[in-house]
């Protein structure tokens, strides 16, 4: 009984060490801002380019070889709106980083179709979240889904470079970005596709009240927009060919447009799903129904605005955990509800349209809790070996302090200073991994001349000896 017990304490211990190493905040890191994973063609046939920033954890690894997963992080804003730039996003990616994840926040293709109608009301923009029809939300979570993917794609693309275990794959979003993270994993077999992505009726320019709208700015449109077919549902960025499984989702007050839990393709396994959501929420219903029903009911009754039309019935996140358990679908989803329902009292009550001003529901009751909890349920799906430890012996914040890199951008030569290590190493890297320059630092500052051939642009400069590397991002404009 006793060997038993000893046995079970071992177990016990070890798996709680194991779960912690994906909790607890241990590292430092690095970013690397403002990065181009590809371009794509937007609502008016116009091709933008996409933004990501990525944050990587520092880990002692002597061997340079352990694998660390990875997370996406998607913003919100109704597919009109945000960027990867918002605190939280932010937030997210240091205080996972800190955790031993590789992070990522991205840009992705934001607008669709405005009405033709003047839709007025006491509030600047409000014409801007009105779409022609019904169809043009669902294109535009289409688009943001395949920009998704081929974000994706980019990192696993660069899984050496970047040192992602490309089996511990994990994804995130808020509100549209959580429609977004759960369509990147869940849309994984052509069915899934939405019919409203087909080629579709051409529509009438947006009325005049719509082009100042952020998604229309600088857009000279004709007077009949055309509706093509919107391609695969993986898009065209970065194709790959590298394996890849996604492990858990993370779903902030969002859902899905159509059920995407009903298949899947059967080579690969399920991720678990987390959602927290409050049920008075007015943007994203927590069960099915039109997105903005609870802004369009205060709306109407309140101020004496037009209410929002054509807008799309969705599955919120109660909806679809429901579907999963009626239907027998299959997926872990663990929810994490709030009791209060959307009263549909304009002026009283916790939850009512006055009460949501400065306490909405379309939103986090706590930030910090729900990330920890989001880091809790994600630890026991991360499978990575080896671990990417923490620096022991080393303190780590104060080397990361210690390097200094300058001028930055640099032109024909830069200067690379560092008192803590006795020797180390650099190498340059092109985005691509390509090496172009390398060489050897002592302590004090070392002067490093940047050859005339050595292009314009953004570089990795990876700095360390065998105890320890850093990557930093080295702008050169020669």
């Amino acid at each position: 009984m006793k060997r038993l017990l000893l046995l079970f304490s071992s177990l016990l211990i070890t798996c709680l060490a194991y779960s912690q190493q994906w909790i607890d905040q241990n590292y430092s890191y690095d970013s690397i801002m403002n990065l181009s994973y590809g371009s794509s063609v937007n609502f008016v046939g116009e091709t933008e380019t996409h933004l990501m920033d990525i944050y990587l954890p520092n880990c002692d690894d002597p061997t340079h070889t352990a694998r660390r997963p990875l997370i996406v992080f998607i913003h919100g804003g109704a597919f009109v709106a945000g960027d990867k730039n918002e605190a939280n996003l932010q937030t997210m990616c240091k205080e996972f980083a800190k955790r031993g994840y590789v992070t990522a926040t991205i840009d992705y293709r934001l607008g669709f179709i405005s009405d033709d109608a003047a839709h007025t009301c006491n509030f600047p923009n409000y014409s801007c979240v009105f779409a022609t029809d019904s169809v043009e939300w669902y294109r535009s979570c289409y688009r943001s889904i395949q920009d998704g993917k081929g974000a994706l794609r980019f990192l696993v693309n660069r899984h050496d470079q970047f040192r992602i275990d490309t089996t511990n794959i994990f994804l995130a979003g808020e509100s549209a970005g959580s429609f977004v993270a759960l369509g990147v994993g869940l849309m994984d077999v052509t069915s899934e596709k939405f019919p409203q992505a087909t080629a579709q009726a051409s529509v009438p320019a947006p009325n005049a009240t719509a082009t100042s709208c952020v998604y229309n700015t600088g857009i000279t449109f004709p007077g009949t927009i055309t509706r093509p077919d919107l391609g695969d549902i993986h898009g065209t960025i970065e194709p790959s060919t590298v394996n890849y499984t996604i492990k858990g989702i993370g779903n902030f007050y969002g859902g899905m447009m159509s059920n995407l839990l009903a298949n899947h393709d059967v080579s690969k396994p399920k991720p678990a799903i987390y959602s927290f959501h409050q049920p008075c929420d007015m943007v994203v219903p927590i069960d099915s129904g039109k997105v903005m029903a609870g802004l369009t009911w205060c709306l109407t009754n309140g101020y004496g605005c037009y209410g929002i039309s054509n807008t799309p019935k969705i599955y919120g996140s109660r909806a679809f955990s429901n579907l999963n358990t009626t239907n027998n679908h299959g997926y872990t989803i663990e929810n994490h509800f709030t009791a209060t329902d959307f009263p549909y009292n304009f002026l009283f009550g916790t939850g009512s349209c006055a009460d949501q001003v400065n306490n909405p529901c379309h939103a986090y009751d706590n930030f910090s809790n729900r990330l920890n909890e989001l880091a809790a349920f994600f630890a026991p799906l991360v499978s990575t070996n080896p671990i990417c430890d923490y620096t022991l012996g080393i303190n780590l914040e104060q080397l990361e302090r210690d390097i200094k890199i300058y001028p930055n951008p640099a032109r024909n030569a830069i200067k690379i200073e560092q008192n803590t290590l006795e020797t180390a190493t650099f190498t340059l890297y092109t985005m691509q991994g390509q090496e172009v320059l390398s060489g050897t630092l002592s302590k004090g500052t070392t002067a490093i001349s940047l050859d005339a051939s050595i292009e314009s642009g953004m570089y990795f400069l990876r700095i360390g000896n065998t105890e320890f590397q850093t990557n930093r991002v080295l702008s050169i404009q020669n």
